[in-house]
């Protein structure tokens, strides 16, 4: 009987040693190194932890348990428990378990709830761009990119249309936790991932910043052994799309027809030139990067080094950036402390040249030479008794400059230094619960001069006067020294608490932001009659120093900080994979606007619904994944271009002579009225989606529908002069964006030797100003062409960027256009839909890819073509069919030589498809142990393009960074598209 006691106890002891065994293991990569954050559970049970920073855990379980472990962006795996585990987990190749950055956190793909596009280092590095921007052209559904080819130019972005007319109009850009208004110079080589948040929900967490979109930037960094990079390529460039301009004999045809004279121009003519030939060359780019990474338990670095060098299709432009990164992260207190810092040097020297130059060369006559036998420059000078082109002709016949010395006499150098980076610590408190604190700061400093010979310039436009005759009132030439400095700063510290109750997984942030911007001094000087040298970085050595009237010789203001302080809180909730939400709120002020409305609440909230993961779905095969999302939320749009609100003097222009010498003073104005109650404009948006992915993975996709309101839209209104003398801005309009985007992916592997990949994406986007309610609303106009007339117009119901001319009727009895008595609208520049096509393949060792870019339902303005003034040349289609009384219908007007009406002659298709980049690639077969890849590969960057636009390019940003009542859309002293050829070479070891 006792031994049965004692056999029952010792039972019951093994029992209950056996439940309460405490099962320890360690988890790490594919590379041995730790993983922090595994979920670990007991299959079937509620209990489960995750590991710590060293991917250590501690688990009650039964020894023989099956214990799940998932994380994201890994392979979940189960196995039995054992006393002392150690488990590898592999990388995750599915992208539903991909990691993607959000405000203050990241989030697998398949948890996300808003809209968000991801482009990898591996879609930017396929085309070869000194802006990473201008990489993802058409690689990201609802993100319009217009690229500029001019050497160190950035592109504009707009995320899901046009917002706003007088506001900021960019995306806010997260690099590594600091806060910036472009990439800063980073180059496509250090970055890792590009998360473009889209959508007012996921936008919400940033409150007055992200009503534009923000572009989320993770750079390369170190892990594993270490790893040596070398990626170098070098390309030539051309123009994409020339103009084909009427030759000597169809230029003199055409002004002899247009002045009603058959012997005005003599038809033999001593001199033909093309001038675009004479301004431009053969472009040529290159670019080198090294990097050196890896790390270990408790450390890892990365050290990276870029030189970018372009040599512009211009005559004389040139720029250069070399790239200093530095990334480091070290685990202190037992893995409990994670401090990262993050330093990122841009040292940046540009040579630019007017880009008027291409419109004088579209412009001036073919029979003016580049210069005149004698060495003087050429000029339109006629010699009346002949008809001939004559330096000492009497007849000037047009007032276009000559483009090559236009060139030849601009001598500006610009040198930026710009140095950002990021100290950043997270603590483990316990657990579930960690403190994230990151301070991030850019500074950016700028100089740079323009020399210019005017006397040389004079002489240059009067061929038959010498220095003698050049007014000694006025400079021999003048030098303009430029210096400036800025300075940006964010500190971000935030809680995040995360538990999983079995199948409830709950996380919550809680933080708060401070921003300081515009901290800017700018300094300018200019002085009169210095040595002709090659170097002009001093005033020092200048020979006409005399005081004059003030600002004339130098000019120095400085910014006033704009400072923003936020609070704000998300919630994250998932139950079994099934059922997501979001909500987010974030309480921010700023100080641009005055005290009672400095201050905004952004609320978002948002859900999503995994079908795929009900009991109902489990027979339907075809359907792996099925997710359906939505959301609202709220963004403000705090940043307008000065502090509309706040009175402000301005100087230069009120000087006034004062005492019995009438000595010159400086005075000062109020330069406009303010409305004390201006405030942000603000944007809501309403987002639904689908996510899906179906034939073993793979087809996937996703479809977005989305109503974007931008309601506080700060416009001017012209209040009776009694009350203001000049335009007072307001909030006062109301913007709507409505549009859909869809994104499909294929991709199959056809054998171990062969596989390929098909993707495209589709926006479409309507834009329209909804309403103006202030019965004041002025008109406002823009579009200048520099000849007196105007193309666009704000006009309530209409998109943005409208041009509003003339509309051509038809022809009178004389061969010119009949126009409507009032101005129509004739379309927007902003396009109506864009959309990207890729495909690719790799067989054995080689790959090959193609992107393919376009957009339509826009229209572009033709300006340099409607910059006449008289005797300018004109394009040879023009010549192709004119008006004659034999041939009434022609498509262009009878020859003329003044200023044309702006009208919807100049109006044409801006829609285009172009090829953006094929790449084909070749990676030796291992030859070296101890060198990883070696890969060859040629590429060729904008070889075709399809457009019915008549003009150098169809992609038009123009002046004022895409200003919808500037330049945009309107070719005027643009520069043109260019194709790109290039060999490259990518080495790792």
């Amino acid at each position: 009987m006792k031994r049965i006691i004692f056999s029952f106890l010792i039972l019951l002891l093994v029992s209950s040693i056996t439940y309460a065994q405490e099962i320890k293991g360690k988890v790490s990569d594919g590379a041995g190194l730790p993983l922090p954050g595994v979920n670990v559970t007991v299959s079937g049970t509620d209990r489960g932890t995750s590991t710590d920073f060293d991917g250590n855990f501690i688990l009650n379980a039964t020894l023989g348990e099956q214990l799940v472990f998932s994380m994201i962006g890994f392979e979940s795996i189960t196995v039995p428990s054992t006393s002392t585990m150690a488990v590898q987990m592999k990388e995750e190749t599915n992208s539903l378990s991909e990691v993607v950055v959000i405000g203050y956190g990241t989030k697998k793909a398949g948890s996300i709830t808003g809209s968000i596009s991801q482009v990898k280092a591996s879609d930017i590095m396929k085309t070869p761009a000194q802006s990473a921007i201008q990489a993802i052209q058409g690689k990201a559904a609802g993100v319009n990119i217009v690229t500029n080819d001019e050497p160190g130019a950035n592109p504009t972005i707009r995320v899901r249309g046009l917002g706003t007319i007088l506001g900021n109009r960019d995306p806010l850009y997260i690099i590594d936790g600091v806060e910036a208004y472009s990439l800063n110079g980073l180059p496509p080589n250090e970055i890792e991932t590009m998360d473009i948040l889209k959508d007012a929900s996921s936008l919400a967490i940033y409150g007055q910043k992200g009503s534009n979109g923000v572009v989320v930037i993770t750079t390369k960094k170190g892990k594993g052994k270490m790893k040596i990079t070398f990626d170098s390529y070098y390309g030539q460039k051309f123009i994409q799309q020339e103009v084909a301009m009427a030759d000597p004999f169809r230029y003199n045809y055409y002004n002899n027809s247009a002045l009603g004279s058959s012997t005005y121009f003599n038809s033999n003519q001593p001199y033909s030139t093309n001038w675009l030939d004479e301004i431009t060359r053969t472009g040529e780019v290159s670019s080198n990067h090294i990097a050196v990474s890896g790390g270990s338990e408790n450390a890892s670095y990365y050290f990276g080094v870029t030189n970018y060098k372009e040599k512009g299709i211009l005559e004389g432009t040139n720029f250069e950036r070399t790239n200093l990164n530095s990334r480091n992260e070290f685990k202190l207190l037992d893995s409990r402390l994670k401090i990262s810092q993050n330093v990122n040097v841009s040292i940046v020297g540009n040579t630019p040249k007017p880009l008027s130059a291409f419109t004088n060369a579209y412009k001036q006559a073919p029979i003016v030479p580049v210069q005149f036998e004698n060495g003087r420059w050429g000029v339109p000078l006629r010699n009346p008794d002949t008809g001939m082109v004559d330096i000492n002709g009497s007849d000037r016949f047009n007032n276009v400059g000559n483009p090559v010395s236009q060139l030849y006499f601009h001598n500006e150098k610009n040198k930026n230094l710009v140095l950002f980076g990021s100290v950043a610590a997270e603590l483990k408190i316990f657990e579930e619960l960690k403190f994230n604190s990151s301070f991030g700061a850019t500074y950016d400093q700028s100089k740079g001069y323009t020399f210019t010979p005017s006397r040389e310039i004079w002489l240059s436009q009067n061929a038959t006067r010498g220095p003698e005759d050049y007014s000694a009132q006025e400079p021999i030439n003048t030098l303009q020294q430029r210096r400036g400095d800025t300075y940006n700063w964010n500190w971000d510290n935030y809680f995040t608490f995360s538990k999983l109750f079995g199948k409830h997984n709950v996380s919550a942030t809680l933080g708060m932001s401070r921003t300081t911007r515009s901290v800017t001094e700018n300094l300018s000087a200019t002085r009169w009659n210095v040595p002709v040298q090659s170097n002009y970085w001093s005033l020092d050595l200048s020979t006409y120093n005399e005081e004059v009237a003030p600002g004339s010789i130098i000019s120095n203001k400085r910014d006033t900080p704009i400072v923003s302080i936020a609070y704000f809180a998300r919630v994250d909730y998932e139950f079994n994979d099934k059922y997501l939400f979001t909500a987010s709120i974030r309480r921010e002020g700023i100080s641009a606007f005055q005290d009672s409305k400095k201050w905004g609440m952004f609320p978002a909230v948002s859900a999503g619904w995994v079908v795929s993961n009900e009991d109902f779905m489990k027979n339907v095969k075809f359907v792996e994944y099925l997710k359906f999302r939505g959301g609202y939320g709220e963004v403000g749009n705090g940043n307008s271009n000065n502090a509309l609100n706040t009175v402000l003097f301005a100087s230069g222009d009120s000087n006034y002579a004062f005492g019995p010498n009438e000595t010159i003073n400086s005075g000062s104005r109020q330069a406009y009225e303010v409305d004390p109650n201006l405030t942000w404009e603000t944007m809501s948006e309403v987002d639904f989606g689908l996510d899906f992915k179906t034939l073993n993975g793979r087809l996937s996709g996703s479809i977005d529908v989305y109503d974007r309101k931008s309601s506080d839209v700060i416009l001017p209104v012209q209040l009776p002069r009694a009350v203001a003398p000049g335009r007072v801005v307001v909030n006062t309009g109301t913007v709507s964006n409505k549009g859909m985007e869809a994104a499909l992916r294929w991709a199959d592997q056809i054998n171990d030797k062969l596989n390929y990949w098909v993707s495209g994406n589709f926006s479409h986007n309507k834009n329209e100003l909804r309403d103006v309610k202030n019965d004041f609303f002025a008109d406002l106009i823009g579009g200048g062409l520099g000849n007196g007339q105007f193309t666009k117009q704000v006009v309530v119901g209409e998109a943005l960027g409208s041009f509003y001319v003339y509309d051509v009727t038809g022809f009178n009895s004389d061969g010119g256009f009949t126009y409507s008595q009032d101005r129509v609208l004739a379309g927007s520049y902003l396009p109506t839909y864009t959309y990207g096509l890729s495909f690719g393949a790799n067989y054995r060792n080689f790959d090959f890819s193609v992107d393919t870019y376009g957009v339509g339902g826009n229209k572009l303005y033709n300006g340099k073509k409607a910059q006449r003034f008289g005797g300018e040349n004109v394009e040879s289609a023009v010549l192709d069919g004119f008006w004659t009384p034999s041939t009434p219908n022609g498509p262009n007007p009878k020859p003329f030589n003044e200023v044309p009406i702006a009208s919807t002659y100049y109006v044409e298709d801006g829609s285009f498809f172009r090829i953006n980049n094929i790449t084909l690639g070749y990676t030796l077969p291992e030859f070296f142990e101890k060198i990883d890849k070696v890969r060859f590969y040629l590429t060729a960057t904008n070889p075709f393009l399809f457009t019915k636009f008549t003009g150098y390019s169809p992609e038009l940003s123009g002046n004022g960074n895409g200003d919808p009542l500037g330049s945009a859309g309107i070719e005027l002293d643009a520069y043109p598209t260019n194709k790109t050829f290039l060999v490259g070479l990518n080495v790792s070891f």
